[in-house]
């Protein structure tokens, strides 16, 4: 079984997390935490997948662990993007049509994550007019080009979009903090940690702090 971050996981039973802190008791009355955790940037141990259970505010999020053999389906960001238009109706349609079309144009592999994600993967509205636009894109290596272009896109909206990039092995980026800062230092989320990086005549190079 394949799980990456900002997958989502259905698993058997709340009772069955592997947790090591006290559980909110917002968690045992809530929906969307009842059965469905997203995956978390962490080291997998012992097939015991790190995610994360999600209630109805910001302030309610709990870290905690699945074991493999509880998870009952596995929701991929990429793969709710032929899903689109059976959300015709919501207010975030719009432009998730809008990025499918350009992007299927560019051949780019992508998908809904945050909240938006969420409610797409489990039918269970838990967005808002304030909500934002999250999104990963998935590339094997860096492309200034492209993403220069996905960026002067992504800003013809009066929306917030946010774009994480995701590279294999190497860990994910943030589409704004990358075109500020490829030079100088932009941050690359690591499953052990972030770290700050650099782009040098096309190779991401990792500043070391004393």
């Amino acid at each position: 079984m394949e799980i990456k971050v900002h997958d989502i996981v259905k698993f058997t039973n709340i009772d069955k997390l592997k947790h090591f802190t006290v559980v909110p008791d917002w968690v045992f009355n809530t929906k969307s935490a009842s059965n469905y955790g997203v995956v978390r940037r962490m080291p997998i141990s012992n097939k015991l997948i790190p995610i994360g259970l999600r209630g109805k505010s910001r302030e309610q999020r709990f870290g905690t662990y699945i074991h493999e053999e509880n998870i009952v389906e596995v929701i991929t960001p990429n793969s709710l993007v032929k899903y689109i238009d059976e959300f015709s109706d919501r207010i975030y349609y719009p432009i998730l049509k809008s990025i499918r079309d350009e992007f299927s144009k560019l051949h780019l592999s992508w998908g809904p994550t945050g909240s938006i994600g969420f409610e797409m993967a489990t039918n269970i509205n838990v967005t808002s007019i304030r909500s934002d636009i999250d999104m990963t894109l998935y590339i094997e290596s860096i492309d200034e080009e492209l993403l220069t272009e996905v960026g002067r896109f992504i800003n013809t909206f009066d929306k917030q979009i946010d774009v994480q990039i995701e590279i294999p092995i190497i860990g994910a980026f943030l589409l704004n903090d990358y075109t500020r800062n490829n030079e100088t230092g932009f941050i690359i989320r690591t499953p052990f940690g972030p770290q700050l990086c650099s782009l040098q005549d096309g190779e991401i190079k990792v500043h070391v702090v004393n």
